[in-house]
Order: C-alpha cells, then structure tokens, then sequence
C-alpha cells in the first residue's frame, strides 16, 4: 500500500505552482484528478500550455488522472461538484476572486463537502496589497528576494535562477499544507482553508538571513560567511575551466586545508576581514593548479568541504544519482519512453516511479462512469461539449 493510498485530490489549476506539488501527491499514491481545461481555451502560441511534449508537461503530468471539463457550461461544473463530494482535497491556481465568481471558492464547495481541504496558491496570497498583481517564476524570484541575492552574490547585475524555484516551494508548502489539514480532519472532522502565496514561500527561505539583518544587521546575504562572504566558503574555477566549492565552514577544516595546499600563513590571514580580498586572489591561483577531479580527489581524502560543481549534465549521467534512482522512465503517447526525475522521497527502499504519463481528458469517460453518470446523460454532456476526451496522437 502506497503512504496516500485512499486519499483524493483536485487539481484545479494549469501552472505549475499547484501541479509540481499534486504531482509530488500522486507520486506518494494520492489519487490526483486534474481538472483540464479544452485546448482552445489556451492560445494557440503558448506551447506550454498546449502541448504534451514540451518540458512542463513532461515535468508534471504524471500519475495522475484526468478529466477535461469546459467549466463554463453548467454541465461541466455538476460534474465538478460530484467530483468534489467525494474528495479530500481541492487545490486551485486561480487568481483571488475568480474562484467565487465560477461559485467554486472554499465557502460554495464546503456546502458540498463540509470537511473539505481546500487550498489556493495565488502569486501573492488572497488579502494585502499585492493581491491582485499576476506574475511568473521570474516575477515572484525578483519580488521574493532571489534576484537581489544573485545580484549580491555575483557581486553584479541582478539575475534569474534558471530553474523554477519560487513555484516549486510554493506548490511544495501547498503539498504539506493539505497534508496537515487532512490530518486535523481525521481528528477533529474539521475542513480547511489554506492561503499559500508564492511570495510567502520564497520569502521564507531568506529565514536564516534574515535573522543575520535583524541581529547583526547585515543586508547582504552574499556577506554572511558561511553562505559566501568569507574566501573560505566559495567556489573557484579549476585548471580545467571546471570548478569547485570549498566549504571550510569550521576552523579546523580551514587549518586542514591550508596545511594540505601549503599555505599555513592563509589560517591566520582569514581572521582579519581586511585580508580577505588577498586570500580569494590567493585560492583563486591555488585551485586554478589542478583539475576538478583532482581537487575532489584531495577534499575526498582529507575531509576538506571540497565538492565539484556539477552542471545539469553532470548530473544526468552521474553513477550516484542513477544508484539513487533519482532518473526512471515512464511511456509517453507520442515520445515513446522519456525519463524523468522521480520525486526524491525514498520509501521502503526505493523511489516513487513514473507510472503513467496523463494527458487532459485521459480518464474522462472512467470518471464519469465511477461518479454513477448514466450513459444518456454522459452522451448530453459530450453533445453540449461540457466534458471532452483525450486528443488521439
């Protein structure tokens, strides 16, 4: 038995700060049902949004089931509504207020369900300010603190991560959110609901640098020590234009490396901060002498916080990840078999698998059915096209 089995969630949504984290709960054996809206709802020249192969598909649309619904017909939002009465969970990405206007907020659907979860993940949460602004990952990274960091940190212009951060941890603290409703429920018979703005989240992850402003008042991240600001903590290219991060955190592991390179007058030279420009010259030259494989030789062997710096095709192919099982594969309907990065959750021995790959309307007709919809009825709502299947490749 999977650790959600019996469990049922709604996905209400079509980015990915609700579907990475449904995804993490259908991966732990949820029943995930995502609501897919018709292709001719979405504009043509987004192909995110439209097409089954490009990566945010790829990235999020497996193991779960779907059911392709036209909410604006009537028909469509009946279906819903039975679809809700037998859930546990219902999270949706609409922006504030259009939940209530579709009659599909927390107070209209805990009519249906009293002891519903319900949870919405919007850019900047349902009250305040900046409720009602949009935005993207670059918008919430650049309003929630990282872009001033990478500009910090890379002592430069202000920067992107080039991965999703903010919608990952938004859809993540959605995951556990719902987690922790649904056991207040099994306890008290109370449902829930959960404001989650992807803001809060990436902000929240400054939380040990912002107790460094508030105690000590530094404002730059990059000059807290251990996360950069001192040479000892750093990365630095090697002979072989690779590179290396050395993380001599604590004074024994600096005293160690400085004996390992030969430089025992760069152990005293850190304690004074107005050094520390001559020592990052001076590691500058000294890794610059050897090869990335070398260096991660001498830090394996001497304990020295010495790591490579692994790019994404590094890691791809790298025998710990793939011992791991990080990497498994599951059958696409048109790409054949394609790997994915399983969620990193190991369980009873081994990794959650890719079971299945879903495309929008997939398991409309088996919902249907499982919800005692007759055929006549199922036929009127195809007819009115209320509902719709999966396109044939």
């Amino acid at each position: 038995m999977s650790l959600l089995d019996g469990m049922r969630i709604l996905d209400l949504s079509t980015f990915s700060p609700v579907r990475f984290g449904t995804t993490v709960l259908a991966d732990l054996g949820a029943d995930v049902i995502q609501i897919d809206r018709p292709r001719s709802s979405y504009p043509d020249d987004v192909p995110m949004l439209t097409s089954i192969e490009h990566p945010r598909w790829l990235w999020h649309s497996r193991n779960k089931r779907s059911i392709g619904l036209n909410l604006k017909h009537d028909g469509a939002r009946q279906v819903l509504l039975r679809l809700v009465a037998d859930a546990d969970v219902l999270i949706e990405g609409f922006a504030p207020g259009t939940a209530a206007r579709l009659g599909l907020d927390y107070g209209s659907l805990s009519t249906v369900k009293k002891d519903l979860v319900y949870a919405s993940v919007t850019g900047f949460g349902q009250t305040g300010p900046y409720a009602g602004l949009g935005g993207h990952e670059m918008n919430y990274q650049a309003m929630g603190g990282v872009t001033a960091a990478m500009a910090a940190a890379h002592r430069g212009d202000p920067a992107i991560l080039p991965f999703p951060l903010s919608d990952s941890v938004a859809s993540l603290y959605a995951a556990v959110a719902v987690l922790a409703a649904v056991h207040r429920r099994d306890r008290t018979g109370l449902g829930a609901c959960v404001d989650i703005s992807i803001q809060d989240s990436v902000v929240s992850l400054f939380g040990y640098d912002a107790q460094y402003f508030w105690q000590q008042g530094i404002a730059d991240p990059s000059e807290i020590e251990e996360l950069g600001g001192s040479p000892a903590n750093g990365a630095y290219a090697t002979a072989d234009g690779k590179a290396v991060v050395l993380g001599a955190v604590e004074p024994s592991v600096w005293q160690r490396f400085c004996a390992e390179v030969g430089r025992p007058d760069l152990e005293t030279a850190l304690l004074a901060p107005e050094e520390h420009d001559r020592v990052r010259r001076e590691l500058v030259a000294i890794f610059g002498q050897r090869s990335r494989a070398q260096w991660q030789t001498v830090g394996e062997q001497g304990g020295l916080g010495l790591t490579p710096v692994l790019s994404l095709t590094d890691l791809l192919t790298d025998p710990h990840i793939e011992h791991r099982g990080l990497v498994n594969e599951v059958e696409h309907p048109t790409l054949g078999l394609v790997r994915q990065l399983a969620t990193p959750i190991n369980v009873d021995g081994g990794m959650p698998p890719s079971r299945w790959f879903e495309v929008p309307g997939g398991h409309t007709r088996v919902l249907l059915e499982e919800l005692g919809i007759d055929e006549s009825a199922r036929t009127a709502l195809y007819e009115a096209e209320a509902v719709f299947d999966a396109e044939q490749p």
